[in-house]
Order: structure tokens, then sequence, then C-alpha cells
């Protein structure tokens, strides 16, 4: 059985990769890394998403969102023009969510605007992709809101328990998985080793989080393949099944099947 990846979750139209793509694609290509899907950040990043997902058609598919780091005063008008953006070509709402780490102090408007972006994913049928940090418990809160309207999608890095994983799977949600799994001292290992591969995708939220043993510098999409080596490793299943899995995960959740 041949590998093939994609990789659900890719920042690469930043700066840190200006000048490179080209690279990028073909270390992508080279490692089996065939679809990359690009998660919007704010309304500034909108026209390099676009841009790039233009570039590499059938290869880079964006999604459109306001991240939950970057909400300010003007949130909503900010959501309603990146939304003016949207067309058949976006794939998902995100990155949104809740980020309870840097800050508590604009906890309502975190949550406002998950909401509005929560309704704008289902009246569009489109899954969300979301952010979440120091605040697993509350963004399961807020999806629980909307399960009975259809709302689905995938927690993006996840790093919660085993039951909160498995109330993200009741709810239909898939955890997403990424670099974090391979660190030494990381307990996500445990966790995600009692998860069947069915509620798993991949990830690499590049440039950040960078795999073992490319830890300190710049991730890429090619370094899925040190992401599904782990979870081949800690769930005693053969690499191969691993990538078909996962792969036809990601391919279901964004209906990929008729891009």
């Amino acid at each position: 059985m041949d590998v093939s990846y994609i990789d659900s979750h890719a920042h690469i139209y930043l700066d840190q990769f200006r000048g490179n793509i080209d690279n990028i694609i073909k270390n992508s290509l080279n490692n089996n890394v065939h679809k990359i899907l690009m998660p919007n950040i704010n309304l500034d990043t909108v026209t390099d998403i676009l841009k790039v997902s233009d570039q590499y058609k059938e290869i880079c598919y964006p999604m459109l969102g306001l991240h939950p780091c970057y909400i300010k005063d003007n949130f909503e008008y900010e959501i309603d023009e990146i939304f003016k953006n949207f067309s058949s070509k976006i794939i998902a709402v995100g990155e949104i969510g809740l980020d309870f780490f840097r800050t508590k102090e604009n906890k309502k408007d975190q949550i406002k605007a998950f909401e509005i972006q929560c309704e704008y994913a289902i009246s569009k049928n489109k899954p969300i992709v979301i952010h979440t940090r120091s605040s697993i418990d509350e963004t399961i809160k807020v999806v629980k809101k909307f399960s009975s309207k259809g709302l689905r999608g995938v927690f993006h890095c996840f790093s919660g328990s085993l039951n909160q994983a498995n109330e993200i799977i009741d709810l239909g949600f898939k955890i997403g998985v990424g670099g974090v799994l391979t660190f030494k001292n990381s307990n996500l290992k445990t966790v995600i080793s009692q998860i069947d591969l069915s509620h798993i995708i991949l990830e690499t939220d590049s440039p950040y989080l960078s795999p073992e043993p490319r830890r300190g510098s710049i991730n890429e999409p090619a370094n899925i393949i040190y992401i599904s080596q782990k979870l081949s490793e800690i769930c005693a299943v053969p690499i191969e099944l691993v990538s078909n899995i996962t792969t036809q995960n990601v391919i279901n959740l964004f209906d990929l099947h008729s891009l």
C-alpha cells in the first residue's frame, strides 16, 4: 500500500515562507504530502492565503476565519470583512476558537466571535477548524450549543485529556495531531494511543511546532511523515494504515472529493 498524506493545517502563506514556497511545495510532494489545507488568521492574511491557493491549485486549499489571538474591539466588523471573500473554493471556517493562555480579559468577545463564526459555518455547510489553548472545556461547551445544527470540524493541535478527547469525538469532531506527539516529554502519546485512528487527522501547524527530529527549524508540510511515524509506533499499526485512514478522514471532513 502506498502512503499519501494531507497536511490538514499549515500556514505556508506567512512571511516565514515568502520567496520559498516553490521549494516548500516540492518538498511536500517528495514526501508524499499531496494536499495542504491553509487556515486563515485575520483580515490582513486573506490576500496572501488566496494568492497561494490560486498559485497552487489542487494542492493548497484556503479557509477563512478570525483567530482568537487576533480579536480586537472591532472583531465583528473584521469577521464580516473576512467573510466577504467567501467563495466555493473556501473549504472551511478557520482558524477560530478560544485562547485563554495569553489573556482572559476579552473572554466574552472571544466567545462571541467564536459563536458568530460557528453560525456562519453552519449557514455555509462548512466544517470549522478550532484553535483552543487553556480553554478546551469552554470550547467544548460552545460547540455543544451548535451540535444539533450539524456543526462539524476538528480540534486542531489537541493537547487535552482522554475524557476531553472522548467528549470531542462524541460531538462528531476530529482530533488534530501534530508535532507535539513526537516530543520526548509529551503526555499526548498516552492519550492518542487510546483513540481509534478513525477520529484522527494529521497536521503540522507550519511554521510552528516542528516535530522531532526537526525541532528548532521552521516547520513545513513535508514533516508530516515524522508525525505519521510516531502515530504508527504508539498505535502499533503499519504506517500505511495510518496514512490511509488519516488521509481519508481529512477528505471526508473537508469534502475534498467534490473539489
